[in-house]
C-alpha cells in the first residue's frame, strides 16, 4: 500500500481531488432549489447524492482503469467489443431511449454517450499507434475505423450535437499528433478543397435546418442573446448577469441570485456561471486552472512516452478535456452557440463524472508506464556517462 501510495502521480491526483471536491459542493449549492421547485417530493440532497454515488462508482473505475496494463485495450478480442458495444448501444438509444431537454440521451438511467469518449479514445489511439509502429500509410487499414467514425457521428448528431463536436475535435488532436507531416497534410487539403468545401457547406445547411426547434433557438440566441431576452436568449443573458455580479471572490457560497429561478440549469450546463457568482473570478480561475493542469500533464505525459498507444491515450484524453470545458465555456460566455455539453467533474451528472474519472484512471495508468520506462532506461544512461577519476 506505501508503495502505491509513493507511485501515485500527485500532479494528476491532486487536481482531480480538488476538481470533485468543489464539484459536489457546487452540485449542492445550485441543485436543491432545483429540488424545492422541480422535485418537490425529493429530498434537499437529491442530486448531491446521486453525485456522490457516481462519483463512488467513478474512482472505482478509475482505480481499475489505473491498474489494468493499458496493453491490455489493444487485444483484438476487446477492440471488436469495443465496436459493436458502443455502436449497439447507440442504435439502442435512438429507439429506446428517454428524452431530455429535447435530445434523446438516455439509457437504462446513463448516457452511454459520455462512455463512448473512452471506447473511441482506445480505438483512435490503436488504430494510430500501429500506423506509427508498422510505418504504413495513414490510409492503410482505415476502412473499419473510418467506417465506425461515421457510424459513431452519424448516431450522435441527431440526439447529442455537443459529444459529435467533442468526438470530432479529439479525432482533429489525435490526427495532428498520430505523426502525419504537416506540409504535406496542409498541402493535400488544399488540393482538395473544391471538394470538401461545398461538401461540408452544404452538410452543414442541411444538418442546421434539420435541427430541432430548441437546437435552432441556440443558434439565434447566440446571434442576438439582448434581443431575444423575454425568449430564446433568457437564459444566455441570465448566465451574463451570473457571471458578471461575481466579481472577484463572489457574493459568497449559497448566495446565487441567478439560480433561483432564472438559470434554467443551474446545476449543469450554466453551474460555471453560478460558481462565477457566488465564488467570483478566484473559483472560476481554481476549476479552470486544475482543468488546465490536468490537460496539460496529460500532454506532458504524451510526450514523455515512448510507447505509441500510451501516448495517443494521453492526447485522447487532453483532447476530450479541453474540448469539453471550451465548449461549455464559450456556451455560457456567449463566444459559441449553447450545446448542452457538462463540464467535466463540476456539473451534476453521473455520467459524464464516470466518464472523467475513468479518462483519468487511464492518465495514471500511462504515467505509470512512464514512470517505470524512465528509472529501466536510468542504469543504462548511468553506465554510458563516463566515470571520475580520483586522482591521490
Amino acid at each position: 500500500m506505501k508503495r502505491m501510495w509513493k507511485s501515485l502521480d500527485y500532479s494528476l491526483v491532486l487536481p482531480f481531488i480538488i476538481l470533485c471536491t468543489l464539484g459536489l459542493i457546487m452540485v449542492y449549492s445550485t441543485s436543491s432549489i432545483v429540488v424545492v421547485l422541480k422535485f418537490s417530493d425529493k429530498p434537499l440532497t437529491y442530486f448531491f447524492v446521486k453525485q456522490l454515488k457516481a462519483l463512488g462508482i467513478g474512482v472505482v473505475a478509475m482505480v481499475a482503469l489505473a491498474v489494468i496494463p493499458y496493453e491490455f485495450w489493444r487485444k483484438r478480442l476487446f477492440v471488436w467489443l469495443l465496436y459493436g458495444g458502443s455502436i449497439g448501444v447507440l442504435v439502442l438509444l435512438l429507439f429506446k431511449g428517454t428524452k431530455a431537454n429535447g435530445a434523446q440521451l438516455w439509457l437504462f438511467g446513463v448516457q452511454p454517450s459520455e462512455f463512448v469518449k473512452i471506447a473511441f479514445i482506445l480505438l483512435i489511439s490503436r488504430f494510430f499507434a500501429r500506423r506509427q509502429e508498422t510505418g504504413t500509410a495513414l490510409w492503410q487499414g482505415v476502412v473499419p475505423v473510418g467506417l465506425y467514425i461515421l457510424v459513431i457521428f452519424g448516431l450522435m448528431l441527431k440526439p447529442d450535437l455537443g459529444t459529435s463536436l467533442i468526438l470530432g475535435g479529439m479525432l482533429l488532436c489525435m490526427l495532428f499528433c498520430s505523426g502525419i507531416r504537416p506540409n504535406k497534410f496542409i498541402s493535400r487539403t488544399l488540393l482538395l478543397s473544391p471538394v470538401w468545401v461545398p461538401l461540408l457547406y452544404f452538410s452543414m445547411k442541411f444538418v442546421i435546418s434539420r435541427m430541432p426547434v430548441y437546437q435552432q433557438a441556440r443558434f439565434i440566441a447566440y446571434e442576438d442573446p439582448f434581443g431575444t431576452q423575454q425568449t430564446f436568449g433568457y437564459q444566455l443573458v441570465s448566465s451574463f448577469v451570473a457571471i458578471a455580479s461575481g466579481g472577484f471572490s463572489g457574493l459568497g457560497l449559497g448566495n446565487s441570485v441567478q439560480k433561483l429561478g432564472y438559470l434554467p440549469e443551474p446545476h449543469t450546463d450554466f453551474i460555471l456561471a453560478v460558481v462565477s457568482e457566488e465564488l467570483g473570478f478566484l473559483g472560476v480561475a481554481i476549476i479552470l486552472g486544475c482543468l488546465l493542469l490536468l490537460i496539460v500533464r496529460s500532454l506532458r505525459l504524451a510526450q514523455r512516452s515512448q510507447d505509441s498507444f500510451g501516448s495517443m491515450i494521453a492526447i485522447g484524453v487532453a483532447g476530450m478535456l479541453g474540448i469539453q470545458t471550451f465548449i461549455n465555456v464559450g456556451g455560457i460566455t456567449g463566444i459559441i452557440p449553447l450545446t448542452g455539453v457538462p463540464l467535466p467533474f463540476i456539473s451534476s451528472g453521473g455520467s459524464s463524472l464516470m466518464a472523467s474519472c475513468m479518462a483519468v484512471g487511464l492518465l495514471l495508468n500511462v504515467s505509470s508506464a512512464v514512470r517505470r520506462q524512465d528509472k529501466s532506461a536510468a542504469p543504462e544512461n548511468q553506465q554510458a556517462r563516463p566515470q571520475l577519476a580520483v586522482v591521490k
